[in-house]
């Protein structure tokens, strides 16, 4: 006990025999003895009560084990179950889980993967994409501290995501490595890089990868069709020391809307697996290439941002100018960015309103917000000269045009000048304004529509955060400028605004569960629920036919569908006793990606493993697994010493006996008539 509190304890008797005295004995010419039991019961509640206020406690050192995580990670796709190496898997976790050794030595975490990370409940082998990156980013942001191998369960072949050759994690990875290794005699269609959208008349670029494993020389041809007719060929060489290939070439796009392709190349011959011989894509041709018009008054990464984000969507081309030395034809453009403006914008303003055209405008700490107030009558923000820094909240009811959350609750805030925005016209937030950790319903990102014009506002500044924090969140630009892509295309649209969106992916795989996304506006154009939406599906050629209402799920229409069989299949969305309609085509390839796998693969895996001090393991060695995990030094277990503060009193009990010497003072004094 410290001597702080001792001496707070010999204090605290002094006073409860100065304060029961002073009640009892003092100015008392006749002391009874019942005076002398009322002093002495007004002395222990006094010092109860002083007690209690003290709290005295004494310190402990106590000894605490801290044991290094392990991480599970399981392989819940289904090309586990076409291999027939669900038993495999599920031995593995069993064996883990009842091992003494290992549970003593670790904290075990057990996790599955596939198109998603999850908290390992159970393992169905449904999951129809596998993306083997995924894991390490997620973990390298749940176990910042210390060090966290994994266990990679798996048989090595993934569908989508990154290489995992090029993952960067800190910890050593322990893949075991499920199915059968051995190589045979195969050629396929590795991946295949396309844009998604080009123009009518123009040519396209297309990047085929493919692999051979074969001991042979062999020469075999691609060939790429379009509705059946063949519109490129070419013959490609393999050796022993050269089995993989990149394809490059052009094709033209001669008809606009969704165009399917299909790129086949020839089998080798007793080749045991072909389904990876054929691939499918597809491609949006559009009739025209838009132009966006960047002007700024400053030099800011911001704009630089922009470009590349924009430019990403190779049908759009964007011009970057300072406003003073601008001289080009504003009418040029589709869409307009008005990056920070100030009074030298002036005349542009003017041009853009006389003219009808759609802008969108940046704000930040350069914004002259006394001119931009006065050009415009949209909206009023009464800024003071004192930045704020603006973290930005996705609004799910945001209805103008289809968007998902992209992670914005992780990003950076922004930068802009404190102050409330008024807006004179009905107007949709995309994005609001989260300041410090207050969460507000004022718009940080918004659109908006008048005079036949689509217009947009950013309050702040270094958006061009927000891309990196993306990428290092998902090791890819792509799905932040995937975000930027649909607000330029609303905003540079100079088409009448739709009530009704749907979408829908041009291509799916067999027995994959198919999720259709649609959203309908009232008059007013807000979000009406109230709607109801049917989704019809047909196939002539296989007279297939379904219609199927949507499903409300935040703020938008949704529906499911699976079990169809392969073809081409025209879709339409409509509304109930409603003309509005909308109407397209997508494609059920004739097998699941993830059969197109016969074999494990753990070339990428055995690369993994070196380059993270790991190493590399098969299903029947996970006795061998944990007794090197075991025997290795650099997973100790370490013993922390913690002091911690001991209450020497119950609270409830000393309590209680305060109000038990209280009520027996009372009692006593009531009793004599001393009250």
């Amino acid at each position: 006990m410290e001597t702080v509190t001792i001496a707070f304890i010999i204090l605290a008797v002094f006073a409860a025999l100065f304060i029961a005295g002073f009640q009892y004995l003092y100015h008392k010419k006749e002391r009874s003895q019942l005076n002398y039991w009322l002093f002495f019961f007004r002395f222990l509640s006094v010092l109860s009560i002083l007690i209690l206020i003290i709290n005295p406690q004494i310190k402990k050192k106590k000894n605490k084990i801290i044991k290094p995580n392990l991480i599970v990670a399981v392989d819940n796709s289904s090309s586990i179950k076409y291999n027939s190496q669900e038993k495999s898997v599920e031995n593995l976790i069993s064996f883990f889980k009842k091992n003494k050794d290992l549970n003593t030595r670790f904290l075990v975490n057990y996790y599955s993967f596939g198109n998603n990370l999850d908290i390992l409940d159970s393992l169905n082998f449904k999951d129809k994409q596998t993306n083997l990156s995924l894991p390490f980013q997620e973990f390298s942001k749940l176990y910042k501290t210390g060090i966290n191998p994994i266990i990679l369960i798996t048989d090595g072949n993934q569908t989508t995501g990154n290489a995992i050759e090029f993952v960067d994690y800190k910890s050593p990875v322990f893949p075991i490595i499920v199915g059968d290794t051995t190589i045979f005699k195969d050629i396929s269609l590795k991946r295949l890089n396309v844009n998604k959208f080009t123009n009518i008349n123009h040519k396209f670029p297309v990047e085929l990868f493919i692999n051979y494993s074969g001991k042979k020389p062999i020469s075999k041809r691609i060939n790429v069709y379009h509705k059946g007719k063949k519109v490129f060929t070419k013959q490609l060489q393999f050796l022993e020391s050269e089995t993989s290939k990149i394809a490059s070439f052009f094709l033209t796009a001669l008809t606009k809307g969704t165009q399917y392709y299909t790129v086949k190349i020839e089998e080798l011959d007793d080749e045991q697996h072909t389904l990876n011989n054929i691939k499918t894509f597809s491609i949006n041709v559009i009739e025209e290439k838009s132009k966006i018009l960047i002007l700024t008054s400053i030099i800011h990464p911001d704009v630089g941002m922009f470009k590349k984000s924009i430019e990403r969507n190779k049908q759009r081309s964007v011009t970057i100018s300072k406003i003073t030395g601008f001289e080009g034809n504003i009418s040029d453009y589709q869409l307009v960015i008005l990056y920070q403006p100030t009074n030298e914008f002036k005349n542009i303003f003017k041009d853009i309103n006389s003219k009808k055209l759609n802008y969108f405008i940046v704000s930040g700490r350069s914004t002259d917000w006394g001119f931009l107030n006065k050009i415009q009558s949209d909206f009023y923000k009464e800024s003071i000269p004192q930045s704020e820094n603006y973290y930005p909240v996705f609004n799910t009811e945001y209805a103008s045009f289809l968007s998902n959350d992209i992670g914005f609750s992780n990003f950076p805030p922004v930068e802009d000048y404190f102050g409330n925005i008024t807006f004179y016209l009905q107007y949709n937030s995309l994005l609001y304004q989260k300041i410090g950790g207050v969460n507000t319903q004022n718009p940080l990102l918004a659109t908006f529509e008048s005079n036949n014009q689509r217009k947009s506002i950013l309050l702040g500044e270094n958006i061009w955060r927000w891309r990196m924090h993306s990428y290092t969140l998902n090791n890819s630009f792509e799905i932040f400028d995937e975000f930027i892509s649909n607000l330029i295309q609303y905003l540079s649209s100079n088409k009448k605004r739709k009530r009704l969106n749907a979408l829908v992916e041009p291509i799916y795989y067999a027995n994959e569960i198919i999720q259709i996304s649609a959203s309908y506006l009232d008059k007013n154009l807000n979000f009406d629920e109230r709607a109801k939406l049917w989704l019809t599906v047909s196939n002539k050629e296989n007279d297939f036919f379904k219609k199927i209402p949507f499903a409300v799920f935040e703020s938008r229409f949704t529906v499911e569908l699976s079990n169809i069989p392969s073809g081409e299949y025209k879709y339409e969305v409509s509304v109930e006793n409603q003309k509005s309609s909308v109407s397209g085509l997508f494609k059920i390839l004739p097998f699941e990606i993830e059969q197109q796998y016969t074999n494990a693969n753990g070339k990428e895996l055995k690369i993994l493993a070196n380059k993270t001090n790991g190493k590399v393991f098969y299903s029947n060695q996970s006795a061998e697994l944990v007794t090197y995990l075991k025997s290795n030094s650099q997973f100790k277990q370490i013993q922390k010493t913690e002091t911690i503060k001991i209450s020497l009193i119950d609270w409830k009990w000393i309590l209680g006996f305060i109000l038990l010497l209280l009520s027996v003072e009372w009692f006593t004094r009531k009793y004599f008539g001393m009250i």
